[in-house]
């Protein structure tokens, strides 16, 4: 048997990788559970590992990676519309604080983009990278049409949107019995907010108010950077 063209056959073939990868995540939720849902091993964390061995062992490129997963990456748009049910639940909470969701919005999404170019900054990374990471705190789909807009790396962001999910998802907990937070409402707000998709699914396991207030967070971050980065962006240019 030629094993080289097996091997090649194998790794060029789309259905592989889409195949791995969907393997990789329920390998990932099944030690989750199996370890009683330590934070550290998160699901996503788990298939991260597992596909990125994958990827560095067969040599496959990241844009050939992507091309095999689109259809993966297309219903990551409907699955964060299906967040609006937890949202409508609890509609009439939201609209009482009205307010303080508009000020955390503006403030933490501006904090977070200052702290991240800053941290670029002083290290002297170039221009496009500094770029890539103004776009970190929010979802994936977003990230990539407003990252090719300001003219970051697409992929490149898209790694540092992942990198801060999964940062996000593991410190959050940590963080909130550290500052005693104790109020769904402010854990989903947070998580949402900082760590985007995988964030949510975090604050999912904390309660039906920490999804909505979650949901709702990556949405308006989302579209607040959306709008705003590519002006702020422009004019400093």
């Amino acid at each position: 048997m030629n094993f080289d063209a097996l091997e090649n056959y194998v790794t060029s073939t789309p259905l592989t990788w889409l195949i791995l990868t969907m393997a990789s995540f329920k390998i990932g939720i099944i030690i989750y559970e199996k370890t009683n849902k330590n934070t550290l091993l998160q699901p996503i964390i788990i298939a991260y590992i597992i596909i990125m061995s994958a990827i560095l062992i067969t040599g496959t490129s990241y844009k050939e990676y992507f091309d095999s997963v689109k259809i993966i990456h297309f219903f990551l748009g409907p699955a964060t519309v299906a967040l609006a049910l937890p949202l409508f639940n609890n509609l009439k909470y939201i609209k009482s604080l009205f307010l303080p969701i508009v000020i955390t919005l503006v403030v933490a999404g501006v904090f977070s983009i200052v702290i991240a170019v800053g941290l670029l900054w002083s290290l002297d990374a170039n221009l496009q990278t500094i770029l890539s990471m103004t776009t970190k705190s929010i979802t994936a789909p977003i990230a990539i049409i407003t990252s090719k807009q300001i003219g970051a790396i697409p992929s490149l962001a898209v790694g540092f949107v992942i990198i801060t999910g999964i940062i996000g998802a593991l410190l959050g907990t940590i963080i909130f019995k550290i500052v005693k937070i104790k109020h769904e409402t402010s854990k989903g707000f947070a998580l949402g907010l900082i760590s985007h998709g995988i964030g949510t699914a975090r604050a999912i396991e904390i309660g039906e108010k920490a999804a909505a207030f979650s949901a709702l967070a990556m949405g308006l971050s989302g579209i607040f950077t959306a709008i705003f980065l590519p002006i702020m962006i422009s004019f400093f240019k």
